[in-house]
């Protein structure tokens, strides 16, 4: 407990934990009418396990005086800054609350030089026209005396013994004016800010929510986090400790320092993690840095020290990267019909995505009875099976691939031990390519990753040569195909007649045409040529829902693929399953949903690479 002379006030403050040489202290900010102690007793001490934390009363709050009865975020984030410069420390992590949380917002954008990093939890950036209708019957002194008498007599106990008995009823007036007049930062203002921000609100937060204060702060500043916790108020720190506590740490230990916020906002521009693996931290001692974690390319090594140069201080820096893509990294190729292909290595984890017999992946990692693997087809990154896979040299899956001269056709197609096919052994799927070595009374030999031979009836292949063309012929040929799975369950992950998901039908569709689209439907609503007329038979119809950000519908969540006009089929979790909708209020199968929430169409008549 100490006191300091901070431009011309004696400031109070508390300080818990330890210094750290290697990290910023932290620094906490209190709301209205309150002090340090009373809003973050809860969590200091937590924090105070791994930071040097600083919980300062805001001048006229608690012990620390106001000489001339004044009361302004601007001011306070003078005090905050001046703190931490005359408490030794070059940058301090800014976290305020409420009327704190604008302390710390215009500390940040006034003071950034001070600032490692902010967390502004129950914030405004402007005065919205709500705050100054209902926040003077709230700050009114007659109507607290009359009507809240706890309130008073907390601030009475909180600052009457510094500044006198009815010093809550000035406090009350000042905060009022402050509040319903200050800030006033636009778009433009937040656009600048430099340093790592986390935006923290109460979904139900009666004071900010209803006109999404942290949405508009969030929206603004650049690369900054968010946090809108479900059915919690105006005290997140309260309400939800100890997951609060896990997410500052977390948002910290990401990006508490520059080099591992760069790298944070490298990976953010740059690495797509479904398709690309960039898990990388830089620590520092002394002049001294590493480099650990795991990247896919050696090229990305590369950009990470280009990155690093930045830090012209440091003399040494060590690579303990390591890149799971090389040379050597090794093939393999899928053998069962259809394999999973999951988020982390174990079975309940989320499917991301679905493997296809013979299909090409690269090995990048093994734990145990589990592979970390990058589909060669779409670039997709995730976990299977080993048991799954026939490794191969890349010479020899090739050489597979190369040789699969045939579609299957047929939805699930039967596999047989001979060419009896007196004993199914299995089924594959919808749009597998396969190699035919042997043809006979109208059965076809096809030789499995592994080198097994299995017989497959001959009409449900289709010869590669004859596979359809990316014309109006080739896309309704495929659409005639493609319509045979209504009715087929839908599946999360899912690129079979087992089950599809939305873009995994929409991939595969275009797939059997010979035209590789991207995996999810966002990279495909990327990838496509944009359609300003009506959509033709084979166009994507991309479905988007508003983010917290936004009140536009600008998150793509949804693909189907049209039939010309206002039809379309998909595999949606409405009907759990595929299914027909219409974009035509007239029609039987019409969902208005579909209709207010369709963001684009885009066309794919370009063959990008084989399927």
């Amino acid at each position: 407990m100490s006191f300091i002379e901070i431009n011309g006030a004696q400031i109070y403050y508390e300080t818990f934990g330890d210094e750290h040489s290697d990290r910023a202290p932290i620094v906490l900010i209190h709301g209205s009418t309150t002090t340090g102690k009373t809003d973050w007793h809860l969590v200091a001490p937590l924090l105070a396990r791994e930071y040097r934390v600083i919980v300062p009363d805001c001048r006229g709050h608690g012990q620390s005086r106001n000489p001339n009865r004044s009361y302004s975020f601007k001011e306070m984030a003078d005090d905050i800054a001046a703190l931490v410069r005359a408490l030794g420390y070059q940058r301090a992590h800014i976290i305020g609350h409420s009327n704190g949380g604008n302390v710390a917002l215009v500390t940040l954008i006034e003071h950034p030089e001070i600032v490692q990093t902010a967390i502004l939890q129950a914030a405004n950036a402007y005065v919205s026209a709500d705050l100054i209708e209902k926040e003077p019957a709230i700050f009114d002194p007659e109507r607290v005396a009359r009507e809240r008498s706890e309130w008073r007599d907390e601030m009475i106990a909180l600052h009457g013994a510094t500044h006198g008995a009815e010093y809550w009823r000035d406090l009350l007036r000042m905060t009022l004016q402050e509040i319903i007049t200050q800030p006033n930062y636009t778009p433009d203002d937040l656009a600048r800010v430099e340093r790592p921000t986390f935006v923290i609100q109460g979904e139900q937060d009666r004071v900010n929510a209803p006109m999404r204060h942290a949405q508009f702060i969030a929206k603004n500043i650049p690369d900054s986090e968010w946090w809108l916790p479900k059915g919690i108020g105006h005290n997140v720190h309260d309400e939800k400790s100890f997951d609060w506590i896990a997410r500052v740490l977390d948002f910290l230990a990401r990006r508490g320092d520059d080099a591992n916020d760069l790298l944070y906002r490298m990976r953010r521009a740059r690495y797509d993690p479904r398709v690309t693996v960039f898990d990388v931290k830089a620590e520092r001692c002394e002049n001294r840095m590493t480099i650990t974690g795991e990247v896919l390319t050696r090229d990305q090594q590369q950009a990470v020290f280009e990155v690093m140069s930045a830090f012209s201080s440091v003399e040494f820096c060590v690579n303990e990267m390591q890149s799971l893509y090389t040379d050597t990294t090794p093939c393999a190729l899928v053998n069962r019909a259809v394999a999973d292909v999951n988020r982390e290595p174990r079975p309940l984890a989320e499917r991301v995505t679905q493997a296809r017999l013979g299909e090409i992946v690269r090995v990048l990692e093994e734990q145990g009875d589990w592979v970390h693997v990058q589909l060669e087809a779409d670039g997709y990154i995730g976990w299977m099976r080993a048991a799954t896979l026939y490794r191969a040299d890349e010479k020899i899956a090739r050489e597979y691939a190369a040789s699969s001269n045939a579609l299957v056709q047929g939805e699930l197609v039967p596999l047989y031990e001979d060419a009896t096919r007196m004993r199914e052994i299995g089924k594959l799927p919808f749009a597998v390519s396969v190699p035919i070595i042997e043809t006979r009374d109208g059965v076809a030999a096809i030789r499995l990753p592994d080198g097994r031979i299995a017989w497959v009836t001959q009409d449900l292949l289709l010869p590669i040569a004859q596979r359809p063309r990316a014309d109006a012929d080739g896309i309704a040929f495929t659409l005639r195909l493609i319509q045979r799975f209504v009715g087929v369950p839908y599946l999360w992950g899912g690129r079979t007649p087992f089950g599809y998901d939305c873009s995994g039908i929409a991939q595969t569709f275009w797939g059997f045409i010979g035209v590789a689209i991207p995996r999810d439907a966002d990279q495909q609503f990327r990838a496509g040529t944009p359609v300003e007329d009506t959509p033709r038979a084979g166009d994507l119809l991309f479905f988007g829902e508003a983010t917290d950000l936004s009140d536009e519908y600008e998150r793509i969540t949804h693909v189907a693929i049209s039939l010309g006009g206002d039809e379309f089929i998909h595999a949606n979790a409405a009907a759990w399953g595929v299914s027909y909708n219409s974009l035509d209020p007239a029609a039987p199968n019409y969902r208005a949903w579909l209709r207010e929430h369709l963001v684009g169409v885009r066309r794919f008549q370009v063959s990008l690479r084989g399927a």
